[in-house]
């Protein structure tokens, strides 16, 4: 099973002290990386519930890997593609579909 996801990440720079400012002064510092609410949900239900996946982060993922899973019919995150190729799209569907099981 993969988990389709995005993420949000925040590139933060800091400025050295010192009294002219140029761009040598600027450092990174650490990213920040966090996922939207739905998709953080079903990353933390399947989780508990025990369930195997692979989580595909289309943000941080090539071009390539992102017009393969649009083409195949992912167009929201979080959507679960079970082993059968069946889609479930949105926190809703994931969860309607495993209290049956």
């Amino acid at each position: 099973m993969d988990l389709y996801v995005s993420s949000v990440s925040t590139g933060a720079i800091q400025r050295s002290p010192g009294f002219l400012f140029h761009t040598c002064d600027l450092r990174g510092t650490k990213n920040l990386t966090f996922y939207l609410d739905e998709d953080r949900e079903a990353i933390e239900f399947l989780t508990e519930k025990g369930i195997k996946f692979n989580l595909v982060d289309l943000s941080r993922c090539p071009f390539t890997v992102k017009l393969k899973a649009k083409i195949t019919g992912v167009n929201k995150t979080p959507t679960l593609v079970l082993d059968d190729g069946t889609k479930l799209k949105g926190i809703q569907q994931i969860k309607e579909y495993f209290q049956n099981k």
